[in-house]
């Protein structure tokens, strides 16, 4: 699978998870099929950081997207345009990102994970989606991209083990199409990929008023 494939089925699933957590939350095997979604952007994330020639441009980018992804966010979430207790994935991914920056520029394993808990710390603090485990899972990925067997037992852990809800577990079947990367970039549509964040919420949002109220 390439990254166009791994970053369609990533969308495909987070749609179904983002409709099975609001509009259906009694069909549990949506939010099933939506827990795919996160494991495949944090190990995109990571192969998009070790290919990028501008860190920075990347760091804008999510954070730009984060920002005007928020009030989508809120209020198919939350039903208002700002929620201090809950922020969006995009925050996440950034926090992950700064991360793997300090891990790739420094020498210090004492800094390098220094770096993961100060960022997993704050994805915790302004509550991010999946929080300072998402940091940590986008982390684990980088830390061991070119170790397979402790790269699938970190992030299975992760999922099984560390979030609270079991249903979180089925994240890990996320490996299986990972596991079939094969390293091409496929069509390009890049931005397509970061408005859809925004995008879907919005016009879900507008479902849920509009038929299910």
């Amino acid at each position: 699978m390439s990254v166009f494939s791994l970053k369609l089925l990533a969308c495909v699933a987070m749609l179904i998870d983002h409709i099975g957590s609001q509009l259906y939350p009694k069909i549990r095997e949506l939010r099933y099929i939506g827990r795919l979604a996160f494991p495949i952007y944090a190990f995109l994330l990571v192969e998009g950081f070790c290919h990028t020639r501008n860190v920075k441009k990347y760091l804008g980018r999510l954070f730009l997207f984060a920002l005007v992804s928020e009030v989508p966010f809120d209020l198919y979430f939350h039903g208002k345009f700002f929620d201090p207790l809950h922020q969006n994935v995009f925050f996440t991914l950034f926090l992950g990102l700064m991360a793997l920056q300090v891990m790739k520029l420094s020498n210090s394993l004492y800094l390098k994970a220094a770096a993961i808990a100060a960022f997993g710390g704050i994805a915790q603090m302004i509550h991010s989606d999946y929080r300072y485990i998402g940091v940590l899972m986008v982390c684990c990925f980088y830390w061991f991209r070119d170790l397979e067997f402790s790269k699938c037992n970190s992030i299975i852990i992760l999922n099984c083990r560390l979030f609270s809800s079991y249903i979180q577990s089925f994240g890990s079947l996320a490996l299986l199409p990972i596991s079939l990367y094969n390293g091409q970039k496929g069509p390009g549509f890049k931005y397509f990929f970061y408005a859809f964040y925004p995008g879907h919420l919005l016009i879900l949002y507008w479902i849920k008023m509009r038929y299910f109220q």
